[in-house]
């Protein structure tokens, strides 16, 4: 960073400028922070730009597009001004190298840092083109590196592609070296393809250190871009097909970042029992010193206010939520979620952040973090043999690179075999390298960036105060791998950081809890647990058994589980587990938030039942114990698995290219197949599905039952060309819907009962009850049909809804999404009782449990309505985007956002654990 000069300005908005950062293709970049100490990158535009018109509308709506972006591995506009007399675009400040410093300082990178690096541009270009937009200046400086992935920035030149008119005609927007050839004739027209062909690029050169086009002048490498083949010398064989791939002269041959994720995915997540973090295991150790060299790193505080860091993956209970407090609570931030009167404890079970001890501290400190691998109450590098006795002097293991992380003694070596050098005993302490001192540590809780220079005496086993809400502190069982359990101290009262901002738990990246996943215990506010022995059960080596961690007293708490990658659909429950898929399969347990087990394989379906757990990682078929996740049978299949259904001991795939596959659950064994279902629309709502002892598919322009287990064909039921619903049994009837038809067909013997002709198309399958069958049509119409007959017993409106998800009956209403509102009408008179809006689309269905109604919505919020009347009950902002729909279970609502992460939550209360 470069000092300001004397013609830069000191403030841009409502940021203070820090100093300059560089300057880019539109002006200068500023590195500034807001009043709450947030640092954002600020890129200002050039004088003679900021006169120009066309350029300040085109600015506009390239700002109001790049909002919509959202995704882990892209940087996110925080504010922007296109109509300042300087207009700027502040995005967050990532202190990182780019690509292009990674390799001209460190050389071309191993292949599987390639992979990974690849794979992550991938997921940022799914986000990019989601929303609409091209990049378009795809290269190695706008991709920064940091430990847990790449950050695709800048997107001041990315143009709509809906407002492709404001881009001049045959000007080549972008860097020849990495452009497309398509973008270098003409920039007007460029598709996501585009962006492809430069991420093959791209990947030419993080492999080789050189572009595939190098000319001695941009005109020059633009003319090689047209006429020649690129440059591939250096590039390991491994690579090859998918950089020529993604190369091809013609954009409709190359494949999308989604099929790029898909084929990278089993190189980079096939191994490991998921137990440690994925972060930096794929950089190079040059890299990774590369990487903390940019972050600027302070001098370690303290040991007294060191604390444990939470690996990625790892659950969080009780607290980390961002904006935990609610809108109607005094002194809640805005937008935050609780209802008033049930303040939100900050103890996570297994010791969060300041609740379990002093972590390094001196004589008599006690664990800090339960269920911490190795070293200080588990923390790597740390010390080992935490609980050691009151006034004993704590050994000390150095802390060793590995992967960048710092590793402490092996789980297997007692607390007595590691010590402190004999030279370094009188004034070396126990010191975990924090990544900046504002980085977070734990739920709620950041160090302070001045620490005292004395060490803070931890106060007595009792109550900790919080800012606003007080949370118990006490005793935690460590069960930490490799060393002894025992009772610990209460650690010092630290001030939360303010939810969303850096450090805070709860803002998207965050690790969230000081407990390794698949270990951490829930808390024992009065007596110490029993120490544990290392034990090796389905969530890896030295992982403890659940049962003997948990103390059985112990009210539930709400957790929070961080995977290391995008986590997809809604969760599905079973048995008190929630599975959850995330390139593998995660089985987690409703009560405690601990991982029982972690596949290794991708899963892209997933089904569960009769206590096996189903998935496919694309070609083949794979079944495991539910009890503890061993495989008991894989196959492969002919064709991609788009779509699984588990029923009567069966399990059915739907294959791309019309395949229908029969599998007995118990072995896997092949019952029949069939080439000759629809193509159309190949996606779990049109699938093949088992219902009863039959098999349902459209092909041939039918709906076809076939007997389950030896596939003969019962009957046909002509449907056209429209592509038919999931059909839905009720009493001897099978009601779809078709086009703008919704059909009652006899399940016996496949005879019409009676159809219902819409006005508009239907896409989803009815909601059907005592009161009647109610669909809902593309433009938002609800209708309620007589389930004998067809009639229609009423009609209303919800608006303008455009979509496809169907309505929920709970109770006596049925729910209806429309938009960014929830409609709810009486089911007997189609009176409308209530409507919610929220602040965004909605995301999936609602959840109607009991009293409540639960629904996502795309501005990253989880929203708990009371069903009588619609009012918000509680509201909790995650990091990022709700996926799926949520789902509820025994008082509790899961859901699973953008973030990475898995949230479980009070149904009544959010994240709130008092009680009435």
């Amino acid at each position: 960073m470069d000092q300001l000069t004397a013609h830069d300005p000191r403030r841009i908005g409502p940021f203070e400028v820090l100093g300059r950062l560089g300057a880019g293709g539109m002006g200068l970049v500023y590195l500034a922070r807001s009043a709450a100490g947030r640092r954002v990158a600020i890129k200002t535009v050039r004088a003679e730009l900021a006169e120009d018109q066309l350029f300040r509308v085109r600015f506009a709506r390239e700002i109001a597009a790049a909002r919509t972006v959202s995704g882990f591995y892209t940087a996110a506009v925080v504010d922007a001004d296109a109509d300042a007399a300087v207009p700027w675009l502040a995005t967050a400040y990532i202190p990182a190298p780019s690509l292009e410093d990674l390799v001209t300082e460190c050389g071309p990178l191993p292949v599987a840092t390639v992979r990974w690096l690849i794979a992550g541009i991938a997921e940022a270009l799914q986000s990019i083109h989601a929303a609409n937009l091209v990049h378009r200046d795809l290269k190695p400086s706008n991709v920064l590196v940091t430990e847990d992935g790449p950050r695709v920035i800048d997107f001041g030149i990315a143009a709509g592609v809906s407002h492709t008119r404001l881009t001049m005609t045959n000007v080549a927007v972008g860097t020849p070296a990495y452009m497309s050839p398509e973008q270098a004739r003409d920039s007007r027209g460029v598709q996501g393809a585009s962006d492809v062909f430069s991420l093959g690029s791209l990947m030419v050169f993080a492999a080789t250190g050189h572009p595939p086009y190098h000319g001695a002048n941009p005109v020059e490498t633009v003319f090689m871009l047209l006429r020649e083949a690129p440059d591939l010398s250096g590039l390991p064989e491994e690579l090859a097909p998918l950089v020529r791939a993604c190369m091809r002269t013609a954009p409709e041959r190359r494949p999308v970042p989604a099929e790029i994720a898909a084929e990278l995915a089993p190189h980079l997540y096939g191994s490991g029992d998921g137990t440690q973090d994925d972060a930096g295991e794929w950089l190079p150790p040059v890299a990774l010193d590369l990487i903390e060299k940019k972050k600027g790193r302070r001098t370690p505080p303290p040991p007294s206010f060191q604390q444990p860091v939470a690996p990625p993956e790892s659950s969080a209970h009780g607290a980390g939520y961002p904006g935990h407090a609610g809108p109607m609570s005094p002194g809640a931030p805005a937008g935050g979620g609780v209802r008033p009167g049930y303040p939100v404890s900050e103890a996570a079970h297994g010791g969060s952040g300041g609740s379990g001890g002093s972590p390094g501290g001196g004589p008599g400190a006690g664990a800090g973090a339960a269920g911490m691998p190795g070293g200080a109450a588990g923390m790597p590098g740390g010390a080992a043999g935490m609980g050691a006795a009151a006034g004993g002097q704590l050994p000390v293991q150095p802390a060793t690179h590995r992967g960048g992380q710092h590793a402490g003694p092996p789980a297997h070596e007692s607390a007595s075999a590691t010590r402190t050098p004999p030279e370094a005993a009188t004034t070396a302490r126990p010191v975990v390298h924090l990544p900046g001192m504002a980085a977070p540590i734990g739920p709620g809780v950041r160090l302070p960036a001045n620490p005292p220079s004395e060490p803070v005496t931890p106060p007595t086993t009792g109550w900790v105060q919080r800012g606003a809400h007080a949370a118990p502190s006490g005793p935690v069982s460590t069960g930490s791998p490799g060393s002894p359990a025992g009772p610990a101290s209460a650690g010092p009262a630290v001030p939360p950081s303010v939810p969303g901002s850096p450090g805070s738990s709860g803002s998207p990246g965050s690790s969230g809890s000081s407990g390794s996943s698949g270990s951490s215990g829930p808390v024992a506010s009065a007596v110490p647990a029993p120490a544990q022995s290392p034990a090796s059960g389905p969530s890896g080596p030295g992982t403890a058994p659940a049962e003997s961690q948990a103390a059985p007293e112990a009210p539930w708490r709400p957790w929070r589980f961080r995977m290391s990658h995008d986590v997809w659909g809604a969760p599905i429950i079973s048995d008190g587990v929630l599975y959850v898929a995330s390139f593998g399969v995660h089985a987690l347990d409703i009560a405690s938030g601990r991982r029982r087990f972690r596949t290794e394989s991708v899963a892209w379906a997933l089904a569960v039942a009769d206590g096996r757990v189903h998935a496919a990682d694309g070609p083949n078929l794979f079944t495991l114990q539910a009890a503890d996740g061993v495989e008991r049978w894989r196959v492969a299949l002919d064709g991609w698995t788009y779509t699984l259904d588990a029923a009567g001991g069966a399990l059915v795939a739907g294959t791309r290219g019309g395949g229908v596959h029969v599998h007995s659950a118990i072995d896997g064994s092949e019952m029949w197949h069939t080439n000759d279902a629809q193509q159309a629309y190949e996606n779990p709502a049109s699938g093949p599905c088992v219902i009863g002892d039959s098999v349902y598919y459209y092909g041939g322009g039918c709906l076809r039952s076939l007997e389950l287990t030896t596939g003969q064909l019962q009957w046909a039921f002509p449907l056209g060309e429209e592509v038919p619903s999931r059909p839905v049994l009720w009493r001897g009837m099978l009601l779809l819907c078709s086009g703008t038809r919704v059909y009652a067909v006899d399940e016996q013997t496949g005879a019409e009962r009676w159809r219902f002709d819409a006005p508009v198309v239907l896409f989803t399958s009815p909601a059907v009850s005592e009161q009647g069958v109610f669909v809902a049509d593309y433009l938002g119409t609800v209708f309620a049909l007589d389930p004998a007959n067809g009639a229609v017993r009423w009609h209303a409106r919800t608006g303008g809804r455009q979509g496809a998800d169907p309505a929920v009956l709970a109770e006596d209403l049925v729910l209806v999404g429309s938009g960014d509102t929830v409609f709810a009408f009486d089911t007997r008179t189609g009176t409308e009782r209530w409507r919610y809006a929220a602040r965004a689309e909605l995301a999936g269905i609602p959840a109607a449990a009991g009293s409540l109604v639960h629904l996502g919505s795309r501005d990253h919020s989880l929203h708990t309505l009371d069903l009588a009347n619609g009012r918000l009950r509680w509201k909790l902002d995650t990091g990022g985007e709700i996926t799926g729909s949520p789902v509820t279970a025994d008082g509790r609502v899961f859901a699973c956002s953008k973030d990475h992460c898995v949230y479980a939550l009070d149904a009544a209360r959010g994240t709130a654990t008092g009680r009435e």
